[in-house]
């Protein structure tokens, strides 16, 4: 993210929230399409515009109460801006789980794959040591 010169003004603060959404939404682009290269610059860049928020000063609260200051439209912009990087940080939040979950279960599938993982050539288990089993097992 730039350094804005944060600004109170409709197009400060139309800027300040189109450089966050714009984050949150590369983010979830490169979950939803597993770019793993993409990833790292795109976690770092989130996790910025995310501190963002909490740097504006008063906080998430205070951005929504200076929003609604504006006019019926401007303040429909604006927090159509920050409905849509909540909306993003929400999906992104299911899709790293997802991410997680299908790790674990490949990691799983990998261990059962693996020879100490089945019954040996004798019909014997693997790691045991005169029908006791190891404490490998």
């Amino acid at each position: 993210m730039t350094d804005l010169s944060l600004s109170t003004s409709f197009d400060g603060l139309f800027a300040y929230l189109q450089e966050i959404t714009h984050a949150v939404h590369g983010l979830r682009e490169a979950l939803e399409s597993n770019d793993v290269d993409r990833l790292p610059a795109a976690l770092n860049l989130t996790n910025t515009a995310l501190g963002a928020i909490n740097l504006y000063p008063g906080g998430a609260q205070a951005l929504r109460r200076d929003i609604e200051h504006f006019p019926d439209e401007k303040k429909m912009v604006l927090m159509k801006l920050l409905d849509e990087a909540s909306l993003d940080h929400q999906i992104n939040g299911d899709l790293i789980r997802l991410a997680m979950q299908r790790s674990t279960a490949m990691q799983s599938f990998i261990a059962q794959q693996a020879p100490s993982a089945t019954y040996g050539s004798d019909g014997g288990v693997p790691g045991s040591v005169g029908g006791v089993l190891s404490r490998k097992v």
